[in-house]
């Protein structure tokens, strides 16, 4: 096998590769989205629940408060129901503010796929053209080595015409140095593209070992500006905390006896925080179950890297997708363990006779919004002014 055949079968051998990496990245893409699209159905059926809980919840309430009296009952449900429309009103809002972040995301991964897709296009040209121009190359050259060896058969066969009319002895020995230095140039020839493709080889070796060090570089630099950006919005958070906690004088709070490890108050009654308790453990269970599977997507995709199945190559764009997939991954596991963190205060401070109150003025926070976001610390009005920490 020459050596442009063995080329030949290196370049297919390239293809059939690319081929197979990029039937594994689709089958990749494809999983991730039907395992989103799971998520996000369980997550509405989920929700559908909890609105059913809360809807029999505040029935029985109103049932049981209208045998005490009518007519409390009556300006009870009018509240109640008023109450109920604003819920819904706000959770309408929040649904629809989540199809559009969600529409938005979906727009930004496809304009990433399509600046991906183009940059391999770009790719393959180039690769094509190059390769193109290395055959041209290699003709030519092939050529020019057919001419000058016919030039110098030619010459040969002239000086070996003209030594054939001196003497038989002389001829033989003149045409036995001509096949001898012939011989030689050959193998100078041979030495000549041996050394010529090892150098050839050498510089591919040392593009691609380039390629990949720029590739390491931009990651660490990315993780870098990532703990960059996460440790000053921690920062901030702190200084927000400090200061809105050395302004207000917190009222006190009237406690009850404890019932079942519950503290209520008089603004919170037993069957409320009860009620409220449920709402934190199923969503911390969630928020846990949440952390722990984004966390080991992200280990998976760490390990497919160490047993290169993703191409970090000149021709190979799916490296920088893995790599802010798991950043990614890992960034929503952060923030569903600071959920867990809330969530467990919060039941802390159920259990002290503190739930439902503002941090930073001590205040009682309105049952709908507890209703909404069970582990909240400050006001509506605290949160819209920057004073509250959640």
């Amino acid at each position: 096998m020459n050596a442009a055949a063995r080329r030949k079968a290196a370049q297919k051998k390239r293809i059939a590769a690319k081929k197979k990496a990029a039937a594994k990245k689709a089958a990749m893409k494809k999983q991730a989205a039907a395992k989103k699209a799971a998520l996000q159905k369980q997550a509405a059926a989920k929700r559908r629940k909890l609105e059913e809980l809360r809807r029999r919840k505040a029935k029985r309430l109103m049932e049981d408060k209208r045998r005490k009296a009518k007519k409390a009952m009556e300006e009870k449900r009018r509240k109640a129901k008023k109450a109920m429309e604003e819920k819904r009103r706000k959770a309408k809002k929040a649904l629809e503010e989540k199809r559009r972040k969600q529409a938005k995301q979906k727009a930004d991964a496809a304009r990433r796929q399509a600046a991906l897709k183009k940059k391999a296009e770009e790719q393959k040209r180039k690769q094509a053209r190059l390769l193109a121009e290395r055959e041209r190359k290699q003709k030519r050259l092939a050529a020019e080595r057919e001419r000058k060896r016919i030039a110098r058969e030619k010459l040969a066969e002239r000086k070996r015409i003209a030594k054939e009319k001196l003497a038989e002895k002389r001829r033989r020995d003149l045409e036995r140095q001509v096949l001898i230095e012939e011989r030689k140039r050959e193998q100078a020839r041979k030495r000549a593209a041996i050394e010529e493709e090892r150098r050839e080889k050498q510089r591919e070796r040392d593009k691609i070992t380039k390629a990949k060090e720029a590739e390491r570089m931009a990651r660490e630099a990315e993780r870098a500006r990532i703990r960059a950006l996460r440790d000053e919005e921690e920062a901030r958070i702190r200084a927000q905390q400090e200061k809105a906690m050395a302004k207000p004088v917190k009222p006190p709070i009237t406690k009850l006896d404890p019932v079942d490890g519950i503290t209520p108050t008089k603004e919170f009654d037993i069957a409320f925080l009860k009620s409220q308790k449920e709402l934190l453990l199923e969503k911390r269970v969630e928020l846990v179950g949440q952390a722990k599977r984004l966390t080991q997507e992200a280990q998976e995709i760490v390990a497919n890297q160490e047993m290169g199945d993703v191409d970090f190559g000149e021709e190979g764009g799916e490296g920088d997708t893995m790599v802010v997939e798991r950043e990614r991954d890992l960034i929503l596991s952060d923030q569903a363990l600071a959920e867990v963190e809330a969530i467990d205060a919060a039941l802390k401070r159920m259990e002290i006779g503190e739930y439902g109150y503002s941090l930073y003025s001590g205040l009682p926070i309105p049952r709908e919004r507890l209703e909404v976001l069970p582990w909240a610390t400050e006001l509506v009005t605290e949160r819209a002014g920057g004073l509250g920490s959640r």
